[in-house]
């Protein structure tokens, strides 16, 4: 049976710990970040969405890569892989983009990102229907 000295237990505690830190990390990368402004009726066909959403598509940084725009009823939603944080500031304070999220990967990047922005609209909007 092993027995535990006090450095090795020391050093097990320590990495407990600090696996404990990752895992809010990865909980604060998995949060939507949105504008406090955000309003139900924007208009989605506006010439400067359409701009906005050419502009940022595919945009690569350190931080983050946008994988998915679109312009909706809130503004444009963002869907990026990596800090969705620092995303949110670069991309709302520069371009105005009023939502941005993790994508969520399950394969079908496309299909699923526009269900995920969808769903982001809806929640934000609380299920009222466009103005």
């Amino acid at each position: 049976m092993a027995r535990w000295t006090f450095p090795a237990w020391l050093v097990a505690g320590a990495a407990v710990l600090a696996l404990s830190g990752c895992s809010s990390d990865a909980d604060q990368d998995a949060r939507v970040f949105q504008d406090e402004r955000l309003v139900c009726d924007h208009d989605f066909s506006s010439d400067e969405d359409k701009d906005t959403v050419e502009r940022i598509g595919g945009l690569v940084t350190d931080d983050f890569v946008v994988k998915l725009t679109e312009s909706t009823r809130l503004g444009v939603v963002a869907l990026v892989e990596g800090d969705a944080r620092k995303a949110f500031e670069e991309l709302n304070g520069t371009y105005g983009v009023a939502v941005v999220a993790p994508l969520e990967d399950d394969g079908a990047r496309t299909v699923s990102g526009l269900t995920q922005v969808r769903e982001l609209v809806d929640d934000a909007c609380d299920g009222s229907e466009p103005r």
